[in-house]
């Protein structure tokens, strides 16, 4: 196992504090930012660096993902064997399962060094930020890829023990992986999560009886794996999960992000969940960033810092990343007042 200094620097010790439901004395935050509009801003602060030099993020994001290798026709097969189209949303051309039927089907191995050796550099050149390693559609959103979305849904009413063997044989896999993450690089990171979005904007995906027998146990096993090794517990989980949050915490989830207030009313979910949940998100990526004005941005962060960041618990962050459409004098308004929370 990698050993690196213990000494923490005040981006992470921020994280720590309010991981630890205390008020540091600047709310930690992170800004997502899309690779167009980061062209835009580094022109507009005359920086290529300016994410390390003006935003300083206090977390980082280490991803680990399926290798997509290309076919024809543009097309792609990842190491599950679905082929896709790629966009800015990828797009399923073949499910690897065209039936619900395992035989036959091997899970890919997603530990070698093509998959995992990234995450050192990554780790050393963030050694000062708060390091979470995510796997990226590992879990539940996997099944979408290997069967196709519909047929997945349909799967578990009508080919239940298909879809368990299915989660099983993906559960494994993301063991495996973060047994190995956390060998090779347990002193280098802070936090291990998942994504897996349940909820679209007004509802969930599954049905809260259904997740929680088809999947809150499964997600109970991959994160107690995770707290043995005494690491925070990272989901991401789009849309509207409201009524699964208990349950959530019930498995020991330290961090849930990306709080969309569209889908959720976040101070909500302060008031009921605030001493049992770090929040991360919040700021709104579908109404305010891209349509209000530079004093709505504002007013939108100071609303956040007031009610969210209050009592710790609380990560400051756009719901998703600032994407191209964005007017630059409403990105920068966000940043500025993120990065000059005592002005």
């Amino acid at each position: 196992m990698d050993t690196e200094n213990t000494a923490i620097s005040p981006f992470r010790e921020r994280v720590f504090k309010t991981l630890s439901f205390t008020e540091p004395d600047l709310c930690p935050y992170y800004i997502w930012i899309d690779p167009e509009m980061e062209k835009l801003l580094a022109d507009h602060y005359n920086d290529p660096c300016f994410r390390k030099t003006i935003i300083q993020d206090h977390v980082v994001m280490g991803e680990i993902r399926a290798l997509e290798h290309p076919v024809e026709n543009g097309l792609y097969k990842d190491d599950f064997g679905v082929i896709l189209k790629q966009g800015n949303i990828p797009h399923v051309e073949k499910p690897a399962l065209t039936e619900p039927d395992l035989k036959g089907y091997r899970f890919p191995d997603l530990t070698s060094e093509k998959h995992l050796g990234h995450i050192k550099p990554w780790a050393e050149e963030n050694k000062d930020r708060f390091r979470i390693v995510n796997l990226v559609e590992m879990f539940s959103e996997r099944t979408w890829f290997i069967r196709g979305f519909e047929e997945s849904m349909t799967d578990y009413y009508l080919n239940h023990h298909f879809m368990e063997e299915l989660l099983d044989g993906l559960m494994e896999g993301c063991l495996k992986i973060i047994d190995t993450v956390l060998e090779r690089f347990g002193n280098q990171i802070d936090a291990v999560g998942l994504t897996e979005d349940a909820g679209s904007e007004n509802s969930m995906i599954l049905g809260p009886d259904l997740w929680r027998k088809m999947i809150k146990p499964r997600l109970a096993h991959i994160y107690s794996r995770i707290q043995r090794a005494n690491k925070k517990c990272y989901l991401h989980s789009c849309g509207h999960i409201r009524p699964i949050i208990p349950d959530l915490i019930d498995i020991g989830i330290d961090m849930i992000q990306p709080l969309q207030p569209e889908a959720m009313d976040i101070f909500e979910l302060k008031r009921e969940f605030g001493k049992d949940l770090c929040l991360v998100g919040g700021i709104s990526t579908q109404k305010t960033l891209p349509f209000g004005t530079p004093q709505d941005v504002t007013n939108e962060v100071n609303l956040c810092l007031e009610k969210m960041a209050a009592g710790g618990g609380y990560i400051l962050a756009p719901a998703k990343p600032i994407l191209p459409g964005v007017p630059v004098d409403n990105a920068v308004a966000l940043i500025d007042r993120f990065v000059n929370q005592k002005n």
